[in-house]
């Protein structure tokens, strides 16, 4: 169902009006990345794509040396004497999103992330992967793919762990990933398994046989012949969904707002881009993860067309089991009448809830 119904359930309205008026504050930060070209032979340039490419792409290999610019919004609540004042979450967001996701301006008492976290008294980072938002726009076939997610993304935490973003060396890092978020936090877990304390995975399965269908259902095209006026200078290896049906059979099912579609689509700083590159390769980033031993949480939308596909999960969602097989701790929560985009349909609520209870379980 959606339209006009709205969760029913009463600890929604005891609190909301507290979380959104919460003190805290926000600085908006430029964050050099680097990667290290580990693919032999030449990319990018005037070479074109050949067999070379898709190899070294399959290999997750880095096909070009460079250094980014990753624009990132640090939010902390202003008591600093909290119990959860030394654990950053670390927030990444999805693919054709921005950072602009967690923070919403639309019913910020049920949708907005970073307020909720503040008021919890947790300090936030959320990140434009590169190639997304504010960060940089380099090539988006030879180096914006999935593994310079990864890279890029180690890269900023061993920043944070040495406080050279924000002047504060972070002991404990909780990554809160959605949907291509998560799928590198897979990544990123299997290969630097030391990187952060804790996992907090948001619409994401291992079921690999809706993913390329569904991807292909949101009928992505170049961002530039979706919007000439307002993305004309993107470059053309940047794509988006084409059509408002395209966006709602990719996010929406279930019990959610109209408005929060609309929002989505039009009248939010959100709606944002992939790329080629990250479009052939995405599916790499699900991995087994035999060395992460730290907490993990997934919560799924039980219709997520996106990873569940045939109308509802079923078992996919404890594939968690098996590609974490030596965590502390796995917390499964699959909440019903709920898509893809959780965060913005009635369930959100609970999504934060239960993220939170995760955390404070394990001491963060």
């Amino acid at each position: 169902m959606n339209g006009n119904m709205l969760p029913q359930i009463p600890l929604y309205l005891a609190a909301l009006s507290n979380w959104t008026q919460a003190p805290s504050s926000c600085q908006d930060l430029r964050i050099p990345v680097s990667v290290e070209k580990t693919a032999e032979g030449k990319f990018g340039g005037d070479v074109v794509y050949n067999d070379e490419v898709l190899f070294a792409l399959a290999g997750r290999k880095i096909l070009v040396s460079n250094t980014y610019e990753m624009s990132a919004r640090f939010c902390a609540p202003n008591d600093e004497e909290n119990p959860h004042a030394d654990t950053l979450q670390l927030l990444v967001h999805g693919a054709s999103f921005n950072k602009n996701m967690w923070d919403s301006q639309l019913h910020p008492e049920r949708y907005n992330w970073v307020r909720r976290m503040n008021y919890e008294g947790y300090p936030t980072l959320a990140v434009d992967l590169i190639g997304s938002g504010n960060s940089s726009f380099p090539d988006g076939l030879y180096e914006v793919q999935s593994q310079m997610y990864v890279e890029t993304i180690h890269d900023l935490i061993q920043n944070l762990r040495r406080g050279e973003v924000d002047g504060r060396a972070w002991d404990k890092i909780v990554l809160v990933g959605f949907s291509i978020g998560g799928m590198m936090a897979n990544a990123l877990a299997q290969q630097y398994p030391d990187d952060v304390d804790a996992l907090v995975l948001h619409a994401i399965t291992w079921d690999t046989s809706w993913i390329y269908p569904a991807f292909l259902s949101g009928l992505q095209v170049s961002a530039a012949q979706v919007d000439p006026v307002k993305w004309g200078h993107i470059p053309l290896l940047y794509q988006t969904q084409s059509t408002p049906e395209g966006r709602r059979v990719a996010c929406f099912a279930g019990a959610y707002e109209e408005d929060a579609v609309e929002y989505d689509l039009y009248k939010s700083h959100e709606r944002d881009f992939d790329t080629l590159g990250a479009a052939i390769t995405f599916t790499y980033l699900l991995v087994d993860a035999p060395q992460y031993t730290r907490p993990v949480f997934l919560g799924i939308g039980e219709q997520d067309s996106t990873f569940c596909g045939g109308r509802f999960c079923r078992e996919q969602p404890w594939a968690v089991y098996r590609k974490f097989p030596n965590v502390a701790s796995i917390d499964v929560k699959v909440y019903p009448e709920t898509g893809h985009l959780i965060l913005y349909h009635h369930s959100g609520l609970d999504l934060m809830a239960d993220s939170l209870a995760f955390l404070e379980a394990h001491g963060f």
